[in-house]
Parts: structure tokens; C-alpha cells; sequence
């Protein structure tokens, strides 16, 4: 080749890899953009023939931002926006999963879904808005945990009954993902006197037969035996809800949030102070805390009829 080709040949050559190159920059700037788009106070979005006027930042978590959101209809809502930390397919994915479970899982007793799109490469999830969860509802002045135990027990294990009636596991049953729910009454609108109680935070339920040791991620206090310790206490099942179940119910009961060590659990610490209870929580509290997965109740309706042994 003349050295004259040669040169020119390496110009267009070098050129080509610098575009491709800038083009590359280019696509990841634009993938950041994409995950990257957060609402603004009074937006309007448009979607499924229905406005979706955003408001007050209220709550973040690792999942992503929680806006007030009022619809076309005047309900009060809440628009769940995925935090962009991943990489956007991933993200993408995670949203497609959730918005899954949230259709699978419809059920009185756990938050309402009511939409789910995509808008300007982020991903929003509509759903009820509920009062407070358990966690400020145990703060409030002349709280007494035997008042409200029944009832919440009686909302959360027909949720959870449900979950595992379709195959699915919460497994982040805690203070903070069960609500306090009002019932609106359409005659009278501002009576706020009739209540519910709501499963809510879906995000990371999972079918039966995904969850493992392995790919299960939990706070410390909640590690259930089985996750500490599978070849001594057996595999994590459904039965970590109810675990998880009974560690919530205790803590209604004593308006304390409780922080169990993991040599605590082990020890089956939970279960013995669950075992100081006033009956019928005892019992029924305590067996749902065993160690053992075999020996610990094994359905929330087993769970519900526990707590209603000589109530």
C-alpha cells in the first residue's frame, strides 16, 4: 500500500474508533439521563385516561422516592419511583417484577394497586395511601398493645394467609411494611373512625420455590434460626412470614420495638420472651417464634386459631 494510502488510511480508520468511542460516552450519558428523571412538585402525568398530579416528597427507602399523588377521581395515592442505582435494564426488571407481584397479590388486606407505567425512562408505581404504619402507630400517647393486637393480627394474617394461598413469601414482615388503613365512608368523607390494616411493600415477595439461604437479604434483628443456622433448624420456607409474624406481634403488644443479636436468636431468646406474654399471645406468639422450622406453626390460619385459644 503507498504510504499516501497508508496515511489516510489510518485517519479514517482512528476517526471511526474515536466516534465509535464518543458514540459509547454518548449512550452511557443517556443511560444516566434515563434513570435519572425525578417528578417535580404539582406534575401532571397522564396515563391509562387518568391524571396524576404529584405532590410532597414523603418517604425514601433503598427501592427508590415516595410522592403524595392525587388522581383524576380525588383519591389520595402514593407514587412509588424506583431510584435509579442500577443500571437501567436492571432497574426496568426489578419495576416488571413488582408490578407483577402487585397484580398477582390484589387483596383487601394489602395495600391496593392501582397503576404502574413508565414515563420519561422512569418507572412509577400508584398505589393507596395509608395512614401510618405500626411503627407510629406503637408512639401514640396512652398506647395499649392489648387493644390493638387482635385486630392487627387479625388484618395481617389474612394477608399473609392469601400470599401463601398463591405461592408467594413476604419475607420483610416488619413494623414499617403493615399500615393503618381508614375506610372511607363515601356519606359521611371526613369520618375517620372505622380502620383497617394493610400488608404493603411487595418488593422483594418472592415465589416459594425461589427463596434460599442464599439470595435472601434481611436486617440483622430479623434474621430468623434457619437463616443463622439451616443444618441445625431446617430451610427457610413460608414459615419465615410467620416468624416474622410473631416478632411484629410481640412488639404491638409491648409498644417496644425489639433488637434481637443473632446469638439471641440462636439461643431462641425471642421465643422466651414471647413466653412472658399475657395468654392467649403467649402460646401462640412463642410457638410461631420456635426455632425449629418443623415445630414452628405452620399456616397464619393455624396462627389466627392460636390466638383465639381461651381469648
Amino acid at each position: 500500500m503507498l504510504p499516501g494510502l497508508v496515511y489516510l488510511y489510518i485517519l479514517v480508520k482512528g476517526a471511526f474508533a474515536g466516534s465509535y468511542i464518543k458514540a459509547l460516552r454518548l449512550k452511557d450519558k443517556m443511560e444516566l439521563v434515563k434513570m435519572a428523571t425525578m417528578p417535580t412538585r404539582g406534575e401532571i402525568i397522564l396515563h391509562n385516561n387518568n391524571h396524576y398530579t404529584i405532590g410532597e416528597k414523603i418517604g425514601q427507602g433503598n427501592f427508590g422516592v415516595v410522592y403524595d399523588c392525587i388522581d383524576s377521581w380525588g383519591n389520595n395515592l402514593v407514587a412509588k419511583v424506583l431510584l435509579p442505582k442500577k443500571p437501567y435494564e436492571e432497574v426496568k426488571t426489578g419495576w416488571q417484577t413488582e408490578f407483577q407481584n402487585l397484580l398477582t397479590l390484589r387483596n383487601p388486606f394489602i395495600t391496593y394497586f392501582y397503576d404502574a407505567f413508565e414515563f420519561r425512562d422512569t418507572f412509577y408505581i400508584i398505589t393507596e395511601k395509608c395512614l401510618d404504619s405500626l411503627s407510629g402507630l406503637i408512639k401514640i400517647p396512652d398506647y395499649d398493645g392489648l387493644v390493638w393486637a387482635r385486630p392487627i393480627a387479625r388484618c395481617l394474617l389474612q394477608a399473609i394467609n392469601f400470599m401463601h394461598s398463591v405461592g408467594y413469601v413476604h419475607k420483610d414482615v416488619h413494623l414499617g411494611n403493615v399500615f393503618t388503613s381508614i375506610v372511607k365512608d363515601e356519606l359521611v368523607p371526613n369520618n375517620n373512625n372505622a380502620w383497617t390494616f394493610k400488608l404493603g411493600d411487595l418488593g422483594i415477595s418472592k415465589l416459594a420455590g425461589d427463596i434460599n439461604v442464599f439470595n435472601t437479604i434481611l436486617a440483622k434483628w430479623m434474621l430468623p434460626p434457619e437463616y443463622l443456622n439451616p443444618d441445625e433448624f431446617g430451610i427457610i420456607d413460608q414459615r419465615i412470614d410467620i416468624y416474622h409474624t410473631g416478632l411484629l406481634l410481640m412488639q404491638v403488644l409491648t409498644g417496644a420495638v425489639q433488637d434481637f443479636s443473632e446469638r439471641d436468636i440462636v439461643d431462641g431468646l425471642p421465643r422466651k420472651t414471647a413466653e412472658q406474654l399475657p395468654p392467649p399471645y403467649n402460646f401462640a406468639i412463642s410457638k410461631a417464634l420456635r426455632r425449629h422450622v418443623d415445630q414452628r406453626t405452620r399456616t397464619a390460619l393455624e396462627f389466627w386459631n392460636d390466638l383465639n385459644q381461651n381469648s
